[in-house]
């Protein structure tokens, strides 16, 4: 069998701090021959989206910055293990900066499809985990990959997570899933997604990552009234690309009239720099 090349995104700015330990960790432990490489995510540059949408044109980005290099890295890899820690109710912020240029997603999303990885999420304060698993997942499942697991684990002081005992236990059972069948997914999130931030609509939870809708009997099953349709089959997510080409072509067809509107407010308030 040919050695598997795992990546390591390293969401942490601290050298041997705990997401880049257990990362490290759960690859000694992965039962194939394999090579692990590693990209600490803060280190990386990447510059905001200017919502020009040449690359869904099938233009190259004019951002010259590291979001190739990122993409390639995820593309050639077998399997993916990512981890964050816990910042003020969220992942690190790199995540999200990533996520709001996925209009470049669509450029590799046929060979990142599918593509198995591992999330986690690193904290201090388990009622201050917040929305940190969430942005994770987003950025996984607009990368098309395969969430195999999403889990929370404490450490918050430096290297910490090698001091708790069922850190080795976690770090086997993870390993050992990276590779392995897609299983039922398990507690009380999304029965589509895991996700497990909804909101409530009636008598029904829509999961807001997804928008999968579902609701719970008196017996405490989870009964799925339908899937959302954010994601879903490779196919699927084309036709979004195809969506967002068609708005670009609805743009330039109303464009004198939608400036004609906004014109009259070119000139209101005093723009400030620091």
């Amino acid at each position: 069998m040919k050695p598997k090349l795992i990546l390591g995104l390293v969401g942490s700015p601290r050298k041997l701090g705990n997401c880049e330990v257990i990362i490290k960790e759960i690859a000694r432990r992965i039962p194939y021959e394999h090579t692990l490489k590693l990209i600490r995510m803060p280190s990386l540059s990447i510059k905001p989206c200017s919502a020009c949408y040449g690359c869904v044109m099938g233009k190259a980005c004019p951002k010259k910055d590291d979001m190739d290099f990122l993409l390639d890295r995820i593309v050639e890899s077998d399997g993916i293990i990512i981890a964050s820690p816990v910042y003020f109710l969220g992942a690190h912020s790199i995540f999200k900066q990533i996520t709001d240029r996925g209009f470049l997603f669509f450029r590799v999303v046929e060979k990142t499809f599918g593509k198995p990885c591992v999330l986690l999420n690193l904290y201090g304060m388990e009622e201050r985990i917040g929305a940190a698993p969430q942005t994770l997942m987003s950025f996984a499942s607009f990368l098309g990959l395969e969430i195999m697991e999403s889990v929370t684990m404490k450490a918050a002081l430096p290297g910490e997570i090698l001091l708790n005992r069922e850190t080795g236990i976690e770090a086997e059972r993870l390993a050992s899933r990276l590779f392995a069948e897609k299983g039922p997914l398990q507690g009380y999130g999304c029965p589509f997604c895991g996700c497990e931030i909804v909101k409530m609509e009636q008598k029904q939870f829509i999961c807001t990552l997804c928008h999968g809708a579902f609701y719970y009997d008196k017996g405490h099953n989870i009964i799925r009234i339908k899937e959302g349709g954010v994601f879903g089959s490779l196919e699927h997510r084309l036709q979004h690309k195809e969506w967002l080409t068609s708005m670009k072509d609805e743009f330039l067809k109303k464009r004198k009239d939608i400036l004609r509107t906004t014109l009259p407010y070119k000139e209101m308030g005093e723009w400030i720099e620091p």
